[in-house]
């Protein structure tokens, strides 16, 4: 039997702008970090639906396992390396239904459906940012063994400002960031906005800067950095969201790292990150139940800095860096059970 191998992994990876990205770069760094070798090849994002057009990156030398998406195609798999596939939400879910457009159903349907279905089934490991997604993965491909680690975030760069102050007087600083899209509830802005009336401002990070919606309170920054993302955080009063689907929900966990509170709906994976003293979750679509919260946060002062650190300490406890860990945890296994077959 050969001699027992560390872990060096190779992500190919298609470029998203969405969460994958992040979690990707996330794991890369975490990786690397605790002295693994781990490097990304960037795809272009036409790889994904025309994938014959993309040439084949061949994996490093060094490299002795893969890690991929789960929308992968599997030409971009190299054949040699045993495989990790991570599922972050699964489109097939049929909770996820109502917020695909006609396109996008045909899309998940034709193209993406039997290509996640082999990815799950064939993967050496099958990993989900949630226990949510593993069970709607379970359901849906037949796959028992699939391992939860959630996803984590970097607590000293994701930290309290603590000479910030609430807002005294001035209206309250809401913060929202994610796409522009029916899944985010990004239509449900103009009523939310009109429901929470006067005494409120809102600042959306996240898509483009639409200059058709002029709603009174509202500052669209578009994208925006991860240095001006964590400013948002810190001098916000509190973060709100209106997405009615998260595979997990990074804007609650950074949230929470900030130790500012968040206010969204109880939808899928959001009520395994936030919990009683980090936020608040209402029903989904509930616009009047969530501004009803803020209103209430608001004339109890809620909103000082005593007690909002519950979230944090959560934060602290169980989405960090040591999560990489299991990751290393599920390379090893693969190379320990390909060292036996040798």
């Amino acid at each position: 039997m050969s001699e027992r191998q560390l872990p060096a992994i190779w992500f190919p990876a298609i470029r998203s702008n969405t969460g994958a990205d992040v979690f990707t770069e996330r794991l890369r760094d975490g990786l690397e970090t605790k002295g693994f070798r781990a490097e990304i090849t960037w795809l272009p994002h036409c790889a994904e639906y025309l994938p014959w057009t993309v040439s084949v990156p061949k994996p490093p030398m060094w490299a002795n396992v893969v890690h991929v998406n789960s929308w992968l195609p599997r030409r971009f798999w190299p054949s040699k390396l045993p495989t990790v596939v991570t599922v972050h939400h699964l489109v097939h879910d049929p909770a996820f239904r109502p917020y695909r457009s006609v396109l996008q159903a045909a899309y998940h349907e034709f193209l993406i459906r039997r290509r996640e279905l082999h990815a799950i089934r064939d993967a050496e490991i099958v990993t989900t940012v949630s226990d949510y997604v593993r069970r709607t993965v379970s359901a849906f491909s037949g796959r028992k063994c699939i391992t939860t680690i959630y996803n984590w975030v970097d607590c000293d760069k994701f930290s309290p400002d603590l000479n910030q102050v609430p807002s005294d007087g001035g209206p309250l600083r809401l913060f929202m960031a994610g796409s522009q899209s029916r899944r985010k509830g990004y239509d449900l802005l103009p009523d939310f906005v009109k429901a929470l009336g006067d005494g409120f401002e809102i600042r959306c990070a996240g898509g483009h800067v639409n200059n058709t919606l002029t709603v009174k309170g509202v500052i669209e920054l578009g994208r925006i950095s991860e240095d001006a993302l964590i400013r948002e955080y810190r001098t916000c009063d509190a973060v709100v969201s209106l997405s009615r689907y998260e595979g997990f929900g990074y804007t609650a966990l950074e949230a929470m790292a900030c130790g500012k509170p968040f206010y969204g709906f109880s939808t899928s994976a959001l009520p395994e990150i936030v919990t009683a003293g980090s936020g608040i979750l209402v029903p989904v679509n509930d616009i009047n139940a969530l501004v009803g919260a803020l209103h209430e946060a608001r004339a109890k002062n809620m909103f000082i800095r005593e007690g909002l650190m519950l979230g944090r300490e959560r934060a602290l406890a169980h989405f960090v860096h040591a999560n990489i860990d299991k990751y290393v945890e599920s390379y090893l296994s693969i190379l320990d059970a390909k060292r036996c077959e040798e």
